[in-house]
């Protein structure tokens, strides 16, 4: 059994996920040699994740990996899980990404479709219907302007009035803000392919004197990342947010009290919980990845911290209520309808 994390969730040299990982085999109180857990640290680097995939499969013979979390990172290890047969279960896929799929690649994650219809569904109520897309060309970009698109088409009421699609790496946005004001829309919906990117992008179209409001991903607009670095900035960013677990709050607090800090990564619940699930498996007598598969696929709806777990064909787990959101002229976050 192991863990395979993208190094993406990291506070003062801990990982959230794999502590997660961790506390679960530790409340498994299973008999010593057990299972032979290792985990692969992929440092925020695609090529890394291939290569600590491919290790923790052909050299230490893991039957199941909890990992690893975001889209890029699943679109390049989960050929791997194909090719070798071996389940790989991810604490943190909200997009609908095609390789996300039974027997070898699950989420343990709500897709973000939701978010995108509440989200479409009051722009064009509220009439802020000329809509700017902004986005990165990475993968995790492209698949929520798929799904903005989808989801307006459906919904009717939006024009999108103009497209840009920037290089991953930019971080002068200048250009393209000037580009946009001209243009004149009632909201850029924004899907930056990391959270420094989206915070600087927000800061530059401030400093341009830009006031529209941003629509955006919960993932982005509500990140640690966001109200940590750029809490001043956050005022008129709309976003559409699905409600956290009945059980959140409990596993906030048993995880702080055993680590001391708060689980920032929003995946922590879920590695805790798709760690518990591998473990209940092997506990039943699961032996090998088919023993896993055969399991993920039968078993009855588990009631974890992250939720409801109970994955449909599409290898996600139940939609949760969304409400929409955003942050006030005080930067803080307030419901809206």
């Amino acid at each position: 059994m192991a863990l395979i994390h993208s190094g993406t969730f990291v506070l003062v040299g801990l990982d959230f996920n794999i502590l997660s990982f961790i506390m679960a085999l530790e409340d498994a109180h299973l008999p010593p040699d057990t299972i032979n857990a290792v985990v692969e640290d992929a440092g925020s680097d695609l090529k890394q994740a291939v290569s600590g995939a491919k290790k923790l499969i052909e050299i230490d013979d893991s039957v199941v990996v909890i990992g690893p979390e975001w889209t890029e990172f699943g679109e390049v290890v989960s050929p791997i899980a194909v090719s070798n047969n071996v389940p790989f279960i991810s604490p943190w896929v909200v997009a609908e990404a095609p390789y996300v799929k039974p027997p070898y690649y699950w989420s343990a994650t709500p897709s973000d479709r939701s978010e995108h219809t509440a989200l479409v569904d009051y722009l064009a109520r509220h009439k802020i219907s000329r809509v700017a897309l902004v986005y990165s060309n990475n993968f995790w970009s492209d698949i929520n302007i798929q799904m903005f698109k989808e989801e307006s088409i459906k919904r009717g009421g939006l024009t999108m009035i103009s497209e840009d699609m920037l290089d991953q790496s930019t971080k002068d946005f200048r250009t393209v803000l000037a580009k946009v004001k001209a243009e004149n829309p009632d909201v850029i919906y924004l899907a930056m392919g990391d959270d420094d990117s989206h915070g600087a992008f927000i800061s530059q179209a401030r400093q341009l004197g830009l006031a529209l409001p941003i629509a955006s991903n919960s993932s982005r607009a509500a990140s640690p990342v966001m109200k940590d670095r750029y809490h001043s900035l956050l005022h008129d960013q709309i976003f559409a947010q699905q409600l956290p677990s009945p059980r959140d709050q409990e596993f906030q607090a048993k995880y702080e009290a055993r680590f001391g800090i708060k689980p920032e990564a929003p995946s922590g619940a879920a590695a805790y919980d798709m760690t518990s699930i591998a473990i209940q498996a092997i506990k039943g007598g699961a032996k090998t990845s088919s023993d896993i598969i055969y399991y993920m696929e039968h078993m009855p709806a588990y009631e974890g911290y992250s939720g409801t777990i109970r994955f449909d064909q599409f290898g996600h787990v139940p939609l949760r209520p969304v409400v929409m959101e955003r942050y006030d002229k005080n930067n803080q976050i307030e419901r809206i309808e």
